[in-house]
């Protein structure tokens, strides 16, 4: 919103006015005294009775008895002026009086909710915990996979050598078994690793190192136990299918969708939270009184 025209206190002399063009602030200054400032309403925010209207006091006389403008209308808008998007004289008029603000969204008792890339980086950390943690326990069925696929792409060189046209069949099914083993193993150790830290204190790691925590929607603290496992259950249930053919895309779409629904959603829920009544907040949850 520009200001209108007008002459204004100069940001860089308070004895005297400099001319404010619409835009920018111009080189035209002079002394704070004028005939006729007392009855113009420019550079007054609507509404405003003009100075010459208003009852009078000892100390609302300027040099010759004529009304000082208003002060807090001497600053030009920022990124008008010169090069490089700053002004020599600062934020343009009355900018200062907009009060401009930012309203993020709370919960119903005033708390701020999580943005969504604090909720994907705080993921991204849970999950590089769990998969040092699961590590000990994933290794042998890796590694039977790893001797599976190895021998597969030496069966493939040697018939390549050897100038046969025939590949060796692609062993899917024996990789299948390895691979389901290390995914439920891991998919349980964060189970118990979600439900275990936000049963108790409302945040895992992750969000604990990222500022955020989960609580239900309507009342502070760490989220009861079937609220958690509700949204657990809903965001990690996909994993279970991933090896299906049919039910493991689909269960990737929903996936994907699911941790997509924040942005938009006015409430910042995704999906899993609007089952549970469940919001990601900035900040720590207090104790559960007891």
């Amino acid at each position: 919103m520009t200001q209108p025209a007008g002459w204004y206190d100069d940001p860089q002399d308070a004895s005297q006015l400099r001319y404010w063009d619409g835009v920018v602030w111009s080189e035209h200054v002079s002394p704070k005294i004028s005939p006729t400032v007392g009855q113009s309403t420019i550079g007054l925010p609507y509404g405003v009775i003009p100075a010459s209207a208003r009852p009078q006091s000892s100390g609302s006389q300027g040099a010759q008895g004529a009304p000082t403008v208003q002060d807090g209308y001497g600053s030009p808008q920022r990124g008008q002026g010169e090069p490089g998007g700053r002004s020599p004289y600062g934020q343009s008029p009355g900018q200062q009086d907009l009060g401009w603000q930012s309203h993020p969204a709370t919960t119903p008792d005033g708390v701020v909710l999580s943005g969504w890339w604090k909720r994907v980086l705080a993921r991204i950390l849970d999950g590089i915990i769990i998969g040092i943690v699961a590590l000990p326990l994933t290794f042998a069925p890796m590694k039977q996979a790893a001797n599976i696929f190895g021998d597969y792409i030496q069966q493939v060189m040697t018939a390549t050598q050897a100038g046969s046209t025939t590949m060796p069949v692609q062993p899917t099914a024996q990789l299948t078994g390895p691979i389901m083993q290390a995914s439920l193993i891991t998919l349980a150790l964060y189970l118990v690793y979600e439900i275990t830290f936000l049963t108790r204190t409302g945040a895992t790691i992750g969000r604990m190192v990222v500022g955020i925590s989960v609580r239900l929607r309507d009342k502070a603290g760490p989220p009861p136990l079937v609220a958690v496992l509700k949204r657990t259950l809903v965001k990690e249930g996909g994993n279970l299918f991933g090896s299906v053919p049919v039910l493991g895309t689909l269960a990737s779409l929903f996936g994907m969708l699911d941790s997509l629904w924040p942005l938009w959603d006015d409430e910042k829920q995704a999906i899993h939270d609007k089952v549970a009544a469940t919001n990601v907040v900035v900040g720590p949850q207090p104790k559960r009184d007891t």
